[in-house]
């Protein structure tokens, strides 16, 4: 529920950007397109994102399509299929159901997450014997509404709206140094003329350009999301704690257990953001603690077996 709220909450600031991309649209296509076909595309391009995050909760299961280009995620190969055949026959035996659609990330490390009804693992994950415990922890956000959610967020981006984003950035930086040396000219001639250091510029080269990169986020969708984070950093840590409780009830505590004290799980985060929401590795172990077999420090070696 507390999902829901906050997703109504980013879908409604997200809305904010609907004109300016409308707008936008309108500009860049009016000296090539009649007006009924710039209008048009205009309309679509503006309220397209929103109407298909909204899918997202109401329409078939997704993202095994768009998401998957994103990602840049393939399907598994032979051996890959044999090694994933294997261990959700495991989870089957313990009851849980496998994903609809499963695809690989060619990312080196032990990484997974559920977006929609489709997991996607990365490449070093098949070859772990952390498998099965990565696999039971993302089972939990997959039979709750986490796939749903993270889908509808990351539909309120237009595809390939990051490389626009990371253009931008790269911009405004090339600009930046290419401005430094000027700034830095301009406050030791005040220094030497008024005895006066001047930082206001600076700190304005820094608001502009995070003003800047907030229209472009605005721009191909997102904005929302940014202005959400802060809300939604609780909530997400909540959801891991919950996913590890979900792999714990069926089972797969000692497993977790042994993954957490070696390695980290840091799925994907929400777009435009680079932080990590997970709880802490000791608030995770302390929560599995109840479901191991014995109470003892060491819980490994009986993981292990």
């Amino acid at each position: 529920m507390g999902g829901i709220i906050r997703y109504n909450l980013t879908f409604t600031l997200e809305m904010a950007g609907v004109g300016l991309r409308y707008w936008a649209i309108v500009w860049a296509g009016s000296p090539f397109l009649s007006d009924s076909a710039v209008h048009t595309l205009a309309i679509i391009g503006a309220v397209g994102p929103p109407c298909y995050s909204l899918l997202a909760w109401v329409g078939p299961p997704g993202g095994n399509w768009i998401m998957r280009w994103k990602v840049r995620g393939r399907a598994p190969t032979i051996t890959e299929q044999a090694i994933l055949a294997k261990a959700f026959r495991t989870l089957t035996n313990r009851g849980i159901t496998p994903p609809r659609f499963v695809y690989t990330v060619d990312q080196p490390d032990l990484n997974a997450s559920v977006i929609g009804h489709t997991l996607y693992l990365h490449r070093d994950l098949y070859a772990s014997p952390h498998l099965i415990a990565v696999l039971a922890h993302e089972m939990g956000h997959y039979h709750s509404n986490d796939g749903r959610l993270a889908l509808a967020l990351h539909r309120l981006t237009i595809p390939g709206g990051w490389l626009v984003v990371a253009f931008t950035m790269r911009l405004i930086g090339l600009i930046g140094s290419l401005l430094n040396p000027i700034e830095r000219l301009l406050s030791a001639i005040s220094y030497i003329v008024l005895r006066i250091e001047i930082t206001i510029p600076t700190r304005l080269n820094q608001f502009i350009q995070r003003i800047v990169v907030w229209m472009v986020i605005a721009l191909v969708g997102g904005i929302g999301i940014v202005a959400t984070v802060p809300l939604w950093r609780s909530y997400i840590r909540r959801r891991e704690l919950a996913a590890d409780r979900y792999a714990a009830q069926h089972g797969f505590a000692c497993a977790l257990t042994l993954f957490l004290r070696q390695s980290q799980l840091d799925e994907m985060n929400l777009p435009w953001n680079q932080a990590s929401f997970h709880p802490p590795v000791e608030e995770r172990l302390a929560a599995l603690q109840p479901y191991l077999p014995h109470l003892s420090d060491d819980g490994v070696e009986y993981a292990i077996s």
